[in-house]
């Protein structure tokens, strides 16, 4: 089973493909918050915004989630993730780490920030969502 985070746009149609691949990050996830807690950064999950439909559909069954208790969807400006981003790449860049395949995690970061830029250019908003 392949593991992947990936951009979930608030616009269906922004006229620029949205597609970031997001395996590395996955694969690289644990050693990426130890990163990021280093650097003083939020872990990646923070941008996390999975709506219970999306969660359902990911397990192939219904989850059946109390109203009171659904968290509320949280949609993020493009600039802080550009932003968030941009810290990241400096972190792997910057600091000790023992980050396995950096490069490919630096190839997903940059698929990231490139559509940030493209959501931005549209005034998109977006979060994190996983994809197995």
């Amino acid at each position: 089973m392949s593991v992947a985070y990936y951009i979930v746009l608030d616009n269906d149609e922004p006229g620029f493909d949205s597609f970031v691949n997001g395996k590395a990050i996955a694969h690289a996830i644990e050693e990426l918050d130890t990163l990021c807690e280093q650097a003083d950064l939020p872990r990646l999950e923070s941008f996390m915004g999975q709506s219970a439909e999306d969660m359902a559909d990911m397990l192939g069954e219904e989850i059946d989630l109390p109203e009171d208790d659904a968290a509320p969807l949280v949609w993020h400006t493009a600039d802080a993730g550009i932003a968030y981003i941009e810290a990241v790449i400096y972190a792997i860049d910057n600091m000790q780490h023992g980050l396995q395949a950096s490069d490919e995690v630096l190839e997903d970061l940059e698929e990231y920030r490139r559509v940030l830029e493209q959501a931005k250019e549209v005034d998109a908003k977006w979060y994190l969502a996983l994809d197995m």
